[in-house]
């Protein structure tokens, strides 16, 4: 599922195509996942793109936005033809001709219209962006799930938002502490590696436009961060030890025993 990086990559990539633009009208193709009021609010101007956890929002003048969720396969392509892919959901077209197109392979991922009151009542449900939270803020909200083991208070999108399986494993391998550490157990020196982590693998994983596995690809292509992935879907960490394979809340989670405690 494409996370923080991967939906940043994305924000920054429709910016340079969207913004300002006139959208002419929309076309549902797959009217499961695509609200069916979209092609009612067009022609419109997009006047804002942004992301907020794992969600793009396209601001819409007159006044509505876009609440878009990629989900497993979800993603975008800015095309010069009128030729689409086979799993097009929704197609927008543009003042210069072009077209973007909204892609589902596995139709877990929406576009929803919505007014500024529900989209407000949509993000309260959303913890702080990990990015932008200060330290002081991010452990007082670690610490009111001291019993939970860290990757999964990392993925929970109401104490923090838009980190997902890959990047709640890297978090962990740089801040040396295995996942399944509960709260309660870390000190006061892990915490604060916990947090620096999780600014340097997002980061980092931004400036190389996320992470492509199987499905995800950006506007422009697939990402880059997969080259320097060390414990998601790996054998051995970096310093070349056998990692070891567990399950936590129905997902598989690796770590190394030798470089986290």
């Amino acid at each position: 599922m494409p996370e923080l990086p991967e939906v940043e990559t994305m924000v920054c990539q429709l910016q340079k195509s969207l913004a300002n633009r006139k959208i002419l009208k929309a076309k549902i193709i797959d009217h499961k996942i695509i609200d069916p009021r979209l092609p009612a609010l067009f022609p419109a101007t997009v006047k804002e793109i942004r992301r907020r956890g794992k969600a793009i929002i396209i601001e819409l003048q007159p006044k509505y936005y876009l609440y878009i969720h990629l989900r497993m396969t979800g993603h975008f392509h800015h095309l010069r033809t009128s030729t689409l892919e086979k799993y097009t959901a929704a197609v927008f077209y543009l003042d210069d001709g072009s077209l973007l197109t909204y892609n589902e392979i596995r139709r877990f991922g929406f576009i929803k219209v919505m007014t500024e009151r529900q989209l407000e009542q949509e993000l309260a449900k959303l913890g702080p962006e990990p990015l932008s939270v200060p330290e002081k803020e991010f452990l007082s909200l670690l610490q009111k799930k001291p019993a939970s083991p860290i990757k999964t208070v990392l993925m929970d999108q109401m104490v923090i938002t838009g980190i997902g399986n890959i990047y709640a494993q890297e978090i962990c391998y740089y801040a040396r502490v295995r996942p399944q550490r509960r709260i309660r157990s870390l000190s006061s020196a892990e915490l604060h590696r916990l947090y620096l982590a999780m600014e340097s693998v997002l980061r980092k994983a931004i400036k190389y436009c996320g992470t492509t596995i199987q499905n995800y690809s950006h506007l422009e292509g697939s990402g880059g961060f997969q080259k320097f992935l060390t414990v998601y879907q790996q054998e051995r960490c970096p310093k070349n030890h056998t990692l070891k394979q567990i399950k936590q809340g129905g997902r598989g989670t690796s770590y190394c025993p030798t470089c986290q405690r």
